[in-house]
This record gives C-alpha cells, structure tokens and sequence, in this order.
C-alpha cells in the first residue's frame, strides 16, 4: 500500500473523532435541555443547576474551538464536558428529595450511556469520568438528609452495574465493528491496488507495442480500424553483409550488436517524432506522420535518417578501435501514401502497407552505405530544406528507372 493511503490506526482515529465532536455538540445542545426535567423533579432549585447546565454548554463551545485550532486532541474534546457534567449532576443530589431519586438516576443512566458512546474505547477516560463522578456523588449525600442511604445506595449501585455492563458491550462491538470495517478497507485498497498496478503494467506493454492512439482504440472498441494517410515518409535501413560477418559471431553477440543499434535508432526515432514499425532480421523500418498525420515528416525522416548515419560512423570507428567486427548501414526514404493499422487477433502488430512501402525499401536496397538515400517524391518535399546530390536515373526491381538523391545535410 502506498504512503497516502490510510492505515487502520488513522482510520481509527478519524472514526474516534467523529464521534468525540458528535458529543461535544450533545452536551451543547442537550445538557441545557435537560433542564427540562430538572424542572419537573427538582423546581426549587431549576435556576441553579440550570446556569450550571449553562455554564457547561459555554465552556464546550470553547473546548471545541480549541480543538478545531488543535490546540487539544479529540479525547480531550468529549472529557471535558462529560466530567464537568458528571460533578453537575452529583451536585444535584445536595439539592434532590427523596421523592425524586428514582426521576433523577434515569438521567444518570443517559449520561453514562453517552459517555460510554462517545469515549468509545478509551476505557480510562470513561474510567476518569466515572470515578470523580462517583466520589463527588458520595460526598454531596452526605449534605443532603432528605436521601435515604441505603436506597441511594443500592440504587445507585444498580445503576452503576448496569451502565458498566452497557458501556463494555458498547465498546468492545463498536471496537470491533469499526476494526472490521477498517480491515475490509484495507484489503479492498490493496486488492484495487495489486489490480491497477497488474492493469499500468498490461497498458504500458500495450503501448510498447502499439501507438498510443492504435492502443486506446484497441481498449475502448476491442478493435483497431485501418486508416488511410495521404503523406507518409517510411524509412528503412538495412546492414551490409549481415549474413557473413554473424557467422563468425557467437548468438549471444549478434543480439547484443543488432540490440545495441536499434536501441540508438529507437531513440532517434523518437526524437524526432517517427514511429517504429518494426524489425525484421537486421531490417529497421519506421514512417512519419501517422498515427498522427502531419506534414513535416519528409523532414523529421531525413533528419532521423542523418542522425541514424551518423551513429553507424560512430559505432564503426569504435569496433575499428577495438579490432571487433561491425556492420554498416544502408538507408532509403519514400514519402506517399500508405495505410496502416492492426491485422489478426493474436500478437497484434502495427503494420503499414502500399506502394510507397515497398518503393522505400527499394530505396534502401539501391542505397550507399553511410549515406541516406531519398526517392525524387521525397525530395520534391524537401529540396529547399536540405542540399542534396541527384544521383541519376537507377534501375529499380519491379519499378523501373526511379530518380534518387543522396542528402548531403
């Protein structure tokens, strides 16, 4: 999982939070309602425990602007007014008659069922509520004669017990509710994240492999539909007595030579916004100017070609220096017509087909080695860009005599 996702312990204590607010916003609000029954039970005295219950709705709005400057942590926000209500409601029996005890413990047992609700786990700050809630109510008994001890006693033990019993059930499954609900989060984050990296790694091999634009259709269609390009520029290249100088190469050697050069031509390819068609044997083919038709491809090819040229020299003299075999590049550049797109259901492949393919890899055949070789259709495109050497009419197979130029630079 990464870092931004939530672990179980901050869900956790988002989920406390939550719930610690809910009850700041309760005491606000419902602690000077109950003065409604403070009212009904004990009137001679609704004034003065009605400006406590006051008091203690004002120190909470206090206590929760505090904590939403996060000057106190969420415990904090629902300890203090449930204490300060606790002591409220022990002072009260200094001022209760017998009569109205059995009124007056309903009222304990909402509050202690609340402060178990929203203290939720944290047995010792429920602990801290209780116990100072428990001696302040044994000494205000003993300032009040109208109580009857023994009842206050048994029935205050009751209560007690049965708020014990309430608020460990209560925790323990809002516990173990909330941990449970955590931990299916948890595995649903891992299991969508396990499926989105199995899904980045299918894409980007599916992008490897195809244009971006032949791969989304490809995703969105289930197919991809062949397309029809009025200006294409396809150059191929080709090396010079491959057959003869692999022979006295181990396998392993002449992967790691045709390996190290198409990686080069695939980076100049790309730099210069070509797209790779594909290799076959020691043949290199890519086009300009689709998937994304444009019109600066005659010239993006040609400077790709020169680059790619310039490389092979490179790499020549460095075999030379190092007294290792090398190979050496012929290379041809058409532009025209062409049209391209994914044939099959199995190991899709972007291909192109035309008239204009099969004239480039003529060009290339009918090339010189070091120089890049273009078709007069290619340099009607781009004589005024690049100087060029007309080479004469030569004789093409299948095509007759063809007009061809060498680009000089």
């Amino acid at each position: 999982m990464t870092a931004a996702k939530l672990t179980w312990e901050d869900d956790l204590d988002k989920s406390a939070t939550r719930y610690h607010t809910y009850g700041a916003w309760i005491a606000i609000i419902f602690d000077p309602v109950f003065g409604i029954t403070d009212y009904l039970n004990i009137p001679h005295a609704f004034v003065q425990i009605m400006s406590l219950r006051i008091g203690i709705a004002v120190i909470t709005v206090f206590t929760l602007l505090a904590h939403k400057r996060k000057l106190i942590n969420s415990k904090m926000l629902i300890f203090i007014p449930f204490l300060l209500i606790s002591l409220q409601n022990a002072y009260t029996y200094s001022v209760i008659q017998l009569d109205d005890f059995t009124g007056h413990s309903l009222n304990y047992l909402a509050l202690f069922i609340g402060a178990g609700m929203f203290v939720l786990w944290n047995w010792y700050y429920s602990l801290a509520i209780i116990v100072p809630s428990i001696l302040a109510s044994a000494y205000f008994f003993q300032m009040n004669h109208h109580l009857n001890m023994q009842e206050a006693l048994i029935n205050g033990g009751l209560l007690l017990l049965v708020v014990a019993i309430f608020m460990f059930l209560l925790i323990e499954t809002r516990y173990r509710l909330t941990i449970s609900v955590i931990k299916f989060k948890i595995a649903l984050l891992e299991a969508n994240d396990a499926l989105g990296d199995e899904k980045a790694q299918s894409d980007k091999l599916l992008r490897n492999i195809l244009p971006d634009e032949v791969a989304d259709e490809l995703k969105t269609t289930g197919k991809a539909s062949a397309k029809h390009y009025q200006k294409v520029s396809v150059l191929f290249t080709d090396f010079k007595g491959f057959t003869a100088r692999s022979a006295s190469m181990t396998p392993e050697e002449v992967i790691e030579e045709l390996n190290k050069c198409f990686s080069a031509f695939d980076a100049i390819v790309e730099k210069y916004n070509l797209e790779k068609i594909k290799t076959i044997g020691d043949a290199y083919m890519c086009a300009g100017g689709l998937p994304v038709a444009n019109e600066t491809n005659p010239v993006d090819a040609i400077r790709a070609g020169l680059a790619i040229q310039e490389y092979m020299t490179a790499y020549k003299n460095e075999c030379i220096a190092k007294g290792e075999p090398y190979f050496e590049c012929r290379l041809g550049i058409n532009t025209g017509e062409v049209v391209a797109g994914v044939v099959g259901t199995k190991k899709f492949a972007y291909d192109i087909w035309g008239d204009t393919v099969n004239t480039a890899s003529r060009a290339e055949s009918t090339g010189a080695l070091g120089k890049v070789n273009i078709t007069e259709s290619t340099y009607e495109l781009v004589k005024d860009i690049f100087q060029c050497e007309y080479r004469g009419d030569i004789e093409v197979k299948g095509k007759g005599q063809m007009k061809m130029y060498f680009v000089l630079g």
